[in-house]
């Protein structure tokens, strides 16, 4: 009687049984966890912990656990690199502390709130028959294993929810101006991380630079490649702070749309400017000097084409291209060349003649010969890159016919057969095309520098599909959703009268003041 009073006076009796269910819970997983530690589990166990944790933390605020994955992919490479060659765990570690804590929390947050997470303009019909040819597939009796139809439908399906949480995650500009900031200056470290480490190579003293990555230096640098051209100088790998310098040049490009996004739509005009600018210029010269030899013909395209949809812009005011952006661009594209010790018109030269062979044997000879061996598929995973996990070897993996096919629409045919090439295509062309129409009915010159950052960097993607799996790689497929639904969610903002005096307006070169005329709908 005498506790029952305590516990009723400082407690409360109603509160009594949740409470005391919780401290049992407590003292239970306390237990668990010391025998667990007891016994040599103390790595699952903290584990387990860690991702507890961030599920909790996705649960209580959706929005810092896709804050946390994008602070997270400039240095996911680093995990990767310190557990070398035992990488099939540090490779999932985003997918268990953010990415799934987000998706969970998400669901948490629209069923409480009653959010519906399809909007208007979003094909779920088309991503409702990816997923249906994906699973399908998956069962496909070609296929090695069922592991590799697992593998594949991961590759395939995992984050493209990012692409709705995206759209909801923006609530108004300020969100949209902070993520852009977030993203930007996250990526200034691993910039000049990889620019230093390209000034230290080209100076001699590559040994030293190989040394930081250990055992994993050689699957870095993609066996320490070294690519000659005809006026003496030399291109050389640098992974910076990923696993393997293809992450690394993509996140860079990635960087150069997301930076200019951020420059051109949040800080012109304000004192941030100058910042912004250099922002952009660094990760310029960081794409250029990431090795791949990709990067002297596909970031001048991915550039101009951000800068001529801006100026194209039915909505704009600009009448002349902005050639002091232009000229910057070229001004850096000489930054490499003299790094290179090469001419610039030698590098390019070498480059165009390198990707004129490659897409005619990567693309041209590898569509031939997937349409040679299937029109059906041959099963989810079997072309995938990751699938190598699902094999003894996994370096030497040669799934279809002892042959890897790098296009990313060649792996389509193999996998889903023409009815999955039918239904991508579909899918991403309904992404651009109405990134596009949504885009023509811009009037803010903020909103039309971001939609035209975006609208440049997935245009980009699609092209760049044909040489390579880059859709299946971080920080692609995680970049790649993420900002088609922020592409969507900019005409909706750009529509919102209320949110117009978020920031200042930037000045443009050539432009007269916006029209005060009202949005089309």
């Amino acid at each position: 009687m005498i506790v029952r009073n305590v516990v009723e006076r400082h407690v409360g009796f109603d509160a009594v049984p949740t409470r005391f269910l919780a401290l049992v819970a407590a003292v239970g997983v306390s237990l668990l966890v010391g025998v667990a530690v007891g016994r040599g589990y103390a790595l699952p166990v903290l584990g387990l912990a860690a991702f507890a944790a961030a599920l909790l933390v996705g649960i209580v605020n959706w929005r810092w656990s896709v804050y946390g994955l994008l602070l997270y992919l400039p240095f996911s490479g680093i995990p990767v690199l310190a557990a070398y060659p035992h990488t099939a765990v540090p490779v999932l570690l985003k997918d268990f502390l953010f990415v799934i804590p987000a998706y969970v929390g998400f669901l948490v947050y629209v069923t409480n709130r009653g959010v519906r997470v399809p909007f208007a303009g979003a094909p779920l019909a088309l991503f409702l028959m990816l997923a249906f040819l994906v699973a399908a597939q998956a069962f496909n009796p070609n296929l090695p294993s069922r592991l590799v139809g697992a593998i594949g439908i991961k590759v395939w399906l995992f984050y493209i929810p990012l692409y709705f949480l995206a759209y909801h995650f923006v609530r108004d500009r300020r969100d949209l101006f902070r993520l852009l900031g977030v993203m930007s200056v996250a990526a200034i470290i691993p910039a000049v991380i990889g620019i230093v480490e390209a000034v230290l190579i080209y100076a001699g003293h590559a040994r030293s630079v190989y040394q930081l990555y250990g055992g994993a230096a050689q699957a870095a640098t993609q066996n320490f490649a070294q690519f000659t051209f005809t006026s003496g100088g030399d291109l050389r790998r640098v992974p910076s702070t990923f696993s393997f310098v293809a992450q690394y040049y993509t996140f860079a490009i990635s960087m150069v749309a997301v930076s200019y996004a951020w420059w051109r739509g949040a800080l012109v005009g304000t004192r941030l400017d100058s910042f912004g600018r250099l922002v952009w210029l660094l990760m310029l010269v960081a794409a250029f000097l990431s090795g791949a030899r990709g990067a002297f013909v596909f970031v001048p395209v991915l550039m101009l084409l951000i800068i001529v949809v801006e100026w194209l812009s039915p909505g704009s005011r600009v009448r002349s291209l902005p050639l002091g952006r232009i000229l910057a661009l070229g001004g850096v594209f000489l930054v490499p060349a003299a790094l290179f010790s090469g001419a610039p018109g030698t590098i390019f030269g070498y480059t165009f003649q390198v990707g004129r062979q490659e897409f005619q044997s990567v693309f041209v000879d590898g569509f031939r010969q997937a349409l040679a061996l299937t029109w059906n598929g041959l099963g989810t995973g079997i072309d995938t890159n990751a699938s190598r996990y699902a094999f003894s070897t996994p370096v030497q993996f040669q799934a279809v016919g002892g042959t890897w096919f790098e296009s990313w629409y060649v792996k389509v045919v193999l996998e889903l057969g023409i009815a999955g090439l039918v239904v991508v295509v579909l899918l991403l062309g309904v992404l651009v095309v109405r990134g596009v129409q949504a885009h023509r009915w811009l009037h803010d010159p903020r909103m039309r520098a971001i939609s035209a950052a975006l609208l440049a960097f997935l245009i980009w993607n699609l092209v760049y599909n044909v040489k390579g799996q880059y859709m299946d790689i971080d920080p692609i497929d995680v970049y790649f959703w993420l900002f088609a639904g922020l592409l969507a969610r900019v005409a909706t903002l750009d529509r919102d009268e209320s949110e117009g005096q978020d920031a200042p307006v930037p000045s443009q070169e050539g432009a007269a003041a916006p029209s005060p005329e009202p949005v089309r709908p």
